[in-house]
C-alpha cells in the first residue's frame, strides 16, 4: 500500500493558523474529498479535533499518545508506524497522511506520493509551516492550475508529486 500525503500550503509553505487553515477554498475541500474517499486517512489528534468528526467513507486513524482517547468510528494508534500498520488492514491501494505538521514531518521520509495544493498567495498570519517539504525531492506527475480567483479569491494549483528515486 502506497504511503501518500495530502497538504495545502501558501507560497511560503504555510499550512496552518491556530489549528485550522488560514484560507477557505471550497473546491480544494471537494478535491480533498475526491482524493481521500475510500482510503484510510491518518491524522494527529489536534487535526482530528479541528475537523470535529470522523470523515465519512474513509477509515479514520488518529495518532495519539493518550491511550484513553477514543471516538466512535475512529481507530487510534500510539505512533505513526502503528498507524501505517492499521491502515494496511484496509483494502485500499493508498493510505493518506493528512496532518498535522509534526505528523507530516515524521511521515515525509516514508511518503511516496504527495498531493499538494499550492495557493498563489503569502498569508500574513500563520503559525504552522510544512518545513519538511523540499521541491527538489519530488517529480511533478501532474499539475492542474486554477487561475480564476472566484473560489476564495486566490489562484492555486493541484500538484501530484512522486518522490524521486
Amino acid at each position: 500500500m502506497r504511503i501518500s500525503m495530502m497538504m495545502a500550503m501558501d507560497t511560503r509553505n504555510l499550512i496552518g493558523k491556530e489549528g485550522g487553515m488560514p484560507w477557505h477554498i471550497s473546491s480544494d475541500l471537494q478535491y480533498f474529498k475526491r482524493v481521500t474517499m475510500g482510503k484510510p486517512v491518518i491524522m494527529g489528534r489536534v487535526t482530528y479535533d479541528s475537523i470535529g468528526r470522523p470523515l465519512p467513507g474513509r477509515a479514520n486513524i488518529v495518532v495519539t499518545r493518550n491511550n484513553q482517547w477514543s471516538v466512535d468510528g475512529v481507530r487510534t494508534a500510539a505512533s505513526l508506524h502503528e498507524a501505517y500498520d492499521v491502515a494496511r488492514t484496509q483494502s485500499a491501494e493508498e493510505m493518506m497522511v493528512i496532518g498535522g505538521a509534526s505528523l507530516c514531518q515524521a511521515a515525509m521520509p516514508d511518503t511516496e506520493r504527495l498531493y499538494l495544493t499550492v495557493i498563489d498567495h503569502e498569508f500574513p498570519d500563520g503559525d504552522t509551516w510544512l518545513d519538511s517539504f523540499n521541491w527538489q525531492d519530488w517529480t511533478v506527475t501532474s499539475v492542474d492550475k486554477h487561475d480564476e480567483t472566484a473560489d476564495g479569491g486566490y489562484r492555486f494549483a493541484y500538484y501530484v508529486l512522486d518522490r524521486k528515486s
